[in-house]
C-alpha cells in the first residue's frame, strides 16, 4: 500500500527507489501519485492539481490529465519524421540508413564513414561516427544494447515516454558550422518553444556535453527572443555561465515558420532545429523538457510562460 502525501518526500528521498519495480508501476498506473512524490522530492510542496500556473506545473498537468499519444508517437525519433514528411517539410530531415531492434543487427558495412546512431525512445544515447575506420564497434554495439533494453521514461517519470518501442536508428551527421564570429564544440541546437502554435523563444544550447548525455554539465543553454534575436539572460536561473552571444541566423524567419508549421494545433511544444550554413534540420520534437523540470528559467519566466499556455479540457 502507498504512503500517504506526507511521507512521499521521505520515500523519493531513497536514491534507489526510482529504479524499482514499485516505483514504475506507479508510474504506469497512477501517474498522478508519482508526480505528487516527484514534486515533494524537488520542490517540497504539493503539486497544484487545481490550480496550475507556471511552465512546469502546466506541461506536467497536461501529461497527467490529457491524451498523450501523439506526444508519444512525436518523441519517437523514427516515426516524427513520418510526421514532419506529411507537413511538407521533407526537405529538413536528414538522411535515414536503417532502423533496428538490436545493435546486433546493425549493417555497419553499408553504413557511411560518417554518421549518427541513436536510440529511438530515449535521451542521452547518442553515438557520433566521424571516421568508422576509427570507431569501436563493440563498444557501440554494447553501449546502444544497454539503452535498447530500458523501457525509458519509468525512471524519470514521463509516462508518454513508456508507450514507445525501444529501437536504434542511423541518420546522416549534421556538421558543425564553426567560424570565427562563434564556434562550438557541438552543432548549434535551435530549441523554439512554440505556444499555440507560435514562437516565443528560442533556448540556444551550444558547447553540448555528449558524454553526460543530454544537458550534460558543460552544456551551455541561453535564451534568445526569437523575434528581436535579444539575449533574455535576465530570465535564466543558472549562475556563473560565461555567456557568449550566438548570430542570428541568416534565415531564422524561415526557422519561425517551419517550427510553427510543426507546432500548430498544440497548447506548447518545443520544436529542436539545427541550421548549418543556412540549411535547417529538424531535431525533434519536445512536449514535456526536462522531465518537467525546467530549472534553467526563473520563478518569473516560468509565471511569464505558464500564463500563455491555455490549458486543453481533461481527456
Amino acid at each position: 500500500m502507498l504512503h500517504p502525501i506526507r511521507t512521499y518526500r521521505a520515500w523519493y528521498f531513497d536514491r534507489h527507489f526510482q529504479f524499482t519495480e514499485q516505483w514504475r508501476k506507479l508510474v504506469a498506473t497512477d501517474p498522478k501519485k508519482a508526480f505528487d512524490m516527484k514534486w515533494n522530492r524537488y520542490y517540497r510542496r504539493k503539486f497544484p492539481w487545481k490550480n496550475p500556473r507556471t511552465l512546469n506545473e502546466k506541461l506536467t498537468w497536461m501529461e497527467v490529465y490529457t491524451d498523450t499519444s501523439k506526444w508519444s508517437e512525436y518523441t519517437d525519433k523514427y516515426e516524427v519524421r513520418k510526421h514532419i514528411e506529411s507537413l511538407g517539410l521533407k526537405e529538413i530531415l536528414t538522411d535515414c540508413y536503417g532502423i533496428w531492434d538490436t545493435a546486433d543487427e546493425i549493417d555497419f558495412d553499408n553504413l557511411p564513414e560518417k554518421f549518427v546512431l541513436k536510440c529511438t525512445h530515449d535521451c542521452g544515447s547518442t553515438v557520433i561516427v566521424r571516421d568508422k575506420s576509427q570507431m569501436n564497434k563493440q563498444y557501440i554495439i554494447d553501449f546502444l544494447n544497454k539503452h535498447v533494453a530500458v523501457r525509458y521514461g519509468y525512471d524519470s517519470c514521463e509516462p508518454h515516454y513508456t508507450a514507445i518501442k525501444p529501437r536504434i536508428m542511423a541518420e546522416s551527421l549534421i556538421e558543425m558550422d564553426n567560424s570565427e564570429e562563434f564556434s562550438s564544440e557541438t552543432t548549434v541546437d535551435h530549441k523554439i518553444r512554440c505556444i499555440d502554435g507560435k514562437a516565443q523563444y528560442d533556448m540556444v544550447c551550444y558547447d553540448r556535453s555528449l558524454e553526460s548525455g543530454s544537458g550534460g554539465l558543460k552544456t551551455i543553454y541561453d535564451l534568445y527572443d526569437i523575434h528581436t534575436w535579444q539575449p533574455q539572460r535576465q530570465y535564466l536561473a543558472d549562475s556563473g555561465v560565461q555567456y557568449r552571444d550566438v548570430p542570428r541566423p541568416q534565415n531564422l524567419e524561415r526557422m519561425i515558420e517551419i517550427a510553427e508549421i510543426i507546432a500548430k494545433g498544440y497548447p506548447q511544444v518545443r520544436v529542436d532545429l539545427y541550421n548549418v550554413q543556412g540549411k535547417i534540420y529538424f531535431g525533434e520534437m519536445t512536449f514535456f523538457a526536462f522531465s518537467g523540470m525546467n530549472n534553467h528559467f526563473t520563478k518569473k519566466f516560468q509565471r511569464m510562460i505558464g500564463a500563455r499556455i491555455k490549458l486543453p479540457k481533461s481527456s
